[in-house]
């Protein structure tokens, strides 16, 4: 994979807070130094990182440059950052102002979104075939209020598998709720590829709809 916009603009968007993530929980560590380890790390994982295809036709490139950004830090901490740390970490980021209003603006709950987010998630299934890229489904909801997602690869999951941090994956997973409550939904699924599911199953509801209490 090549070093485009996309993985610059994660880069400058999550590094910031992941390091100051650090420097509140680790007094002693050179944080200049971590940096600095971090960001050569996050250039040798994108380039031995098969592609995934451009933003326009792929949009979780974003996630997978995401993941990529966290990997990198947590090996620059060489050794001294947990797996609890790490999804300690991924919380913190997700803290940040900018992102939680990013998120707040999404509009997942109408018909034409729901439509939109079918459409794109055809166009990602098709931008590769490697085991890095998602391969999803999006069953519309009920009404434009509720909707399912079934994801049966994760680029995620290949990713830990590539870099020996399997184990950090389900970090990253715990992120969907937040992220789906921040754009005013609840999630409710049974399982991730993370934890060994044979899928995972996202159903979708807007907060305060009719679904708040039903079963999917």
């Amino acid at each position: 994979m090549k070093k485009t916009a996309c993985e610059k603009i994660l880069w400058l968007a999550l590094a910031p807070s992941s390091l100051a993530f650090i420097r509140k929980a680790w007094k002693d560590i050179p944080l200049r130094q971590v940096k600095r380890q971090a960001k050569a790390n996050y250039t040798a994982m994108v380039n031995r990182t098969p592609d995934i295809g451009p933003y326009r036709e792929n949009p979780l490139r974003l996630c997978l440059a995401g993941g990529m950004v966290w990997l990198s830090i947590f090996d620059a901490m060489a050794g001294k950052m947990t797996s609890e740390d790490f999804g300690k970490m991924i919380q913190f980021t997700l803290e940040a102002s900018w992102l939680k209003a990013l998120l707040s603006r999404q509009n997942r709950f109408s018909r034409q979104a729901q439509e939109k987010n079918h459409r794109q998630t055809l166009r990602a299934n098709a931008a590769s075939d490697s085991a890095f890229n998602w391969q999803a489904e999006v069953r519309l909801g009920r009404d434009e209020n509720e909707y399912t997602m079934i994801f049966h690869q994760c680029g995620l999951c290949a990713l830990g598998r590539q870099e020996g941090h399997e184990d950090l994956i389900p970090y990253m997973c715990q992120l969907d709720f937040a992220m789906i409550d921040l754009a005013g939904g609840c999630l409710k699924r049974t399982g991730t590829l993370a934890t060994g599911a044979d899928y995972c199953d996202f159903y979708i509801y807007k907060k305060g709809s009719k679904w708040d209490d039903a079963s999917p």
